[in-house]
């Protein structure tokens, strides 16, 4: 990507009116140029410059404009002490924002009784420390941005997560989100105060069982309808997206039993037995419209029911 150095004005605007600081941009490392001895480098109010000189954090600027060789400025003392008329090709500019950002992560939990849950947790803050944080972290790019943050923090929060999941059955699970939040609080701030950024807030955004239907279950179960109840109403709505006749039966916790006068008797069945001889056909046959409400018999079982 090509940067506009502007007459070797070093910023994070371009001439459009843009911004490379997007807003879910942390840090935006200016590309390795020539910065010469005559050069600016201006910082917006929302933002902080580090500057690394080989391999050194030798300033840390404020908002405002900056000139390489103004006095009391740091980086004119840099340049007298290794007497160079141009700060070294191994300077590096961090623009780092100050303004309040948030990253949401998300995993998969379980509880004691080993259901699966879905959580998201939103982590508000704000960088405190540039230098500290621009030392800390590793860039695959030009850019430091939440989505990075949040690979950082993924196994700090899983872990709190799940040693409060771990032993909590499915339904106390809901009573839990203060100490989820209080666990993950506790966890991340002290991590990220390591990395030079404050902590602002925690909040459990989602946690819901990762299997869609024990979801609609507990949703019948908080509008008041039993559990038992909640489950039918589960397995009948399965019932119904299959075409199921029997799902109102399933609905309305009514048994369901097929048409049954729709059974032939006789001609599939091995009526008789080795030894019993062919009279028990009849009476079985009898027997079993009796039992079944009726039916119709084949061609070779004798005379049907009418």
């Amino acid at each position: 990507m090509s940067i506009s150095i502007r007459g070797q004005v070093i910023s994070t605007e371009l001439e459009n009116g843009a911004s490379y600081m997007a807003p879910d941009v942390i840090v935006f490392r200016y590309p390795k140029e020539n910065i010469t001895s005559k050069s600016i480098i201006i910082v917006q109010p929302t933002e902080n410059a580090v500057v690394i000189i080989q391999g050194q954090v030798q300033a840390v600027l404020q908002p405002g404009t900056h000139n390489v060789q103004s006095p009391q400025n740091p980086l004119s003392s840099i340049l007298s002490k290794f007497r160079y008329n141009a700060l070294p090709y191994d300077s590096i500019v961090y623009f780092v924002s100050l303004t309040r950002h948030e990253v949401r992560v998300s995993g998969v939990s379980q509880t004691d009784d080993l259901v699966p849950l879905e959580y998201e947790v939103a982590v508000y803050y704000k960088v405190s420390n540039p230098s500290l944080l621009v030392t800390n972290i590793q860039f695959g790019a030009q850019y430091f941005k939440d989505a990075d943050l949040a690979m950082y923090i993924s196994p700090i929060i899983d872990q709190e997560v799940s040693q409060v999941l771990n032993h909590v059955k499915l339904v106390e699970v809901f009573k839990k989100f203060a100490d989820i939040s209080t666990a993950v609080t506790a966890g991340l701030k002290t991590f990220l105060a390591e990395i030079g950024i404050e902590l602002i807030s925690v909040r459990i955004t989602k946690l819901i069982p990762q299997d869609p239907e024990l979801r609609r279950i507990l949703q019948l179960r908080d509008l008041g309808i039993e559990i038992y109840d909640a489950v039918r109403m589960g397995l009948a709505r399965i019932l119904a997206e299959s075409r199921d006749p029997s799902s109102v039966n399933m609905a309305l916790g009514v048994p369901y039993f097929p048409q049954l006068s729709s059974i032939v008797i006789g001609g599939y069945l091995p009526f008789t037995y080795p030894g019993a001889g062919q009279q028990q056909l009849p009476q079985l046959q009898t027997l079993l419209r009796q039992v079944l409400g009726g039916g119709q018999t084949s061609s070779g079982g004798g005379e049907g029911n009418k």
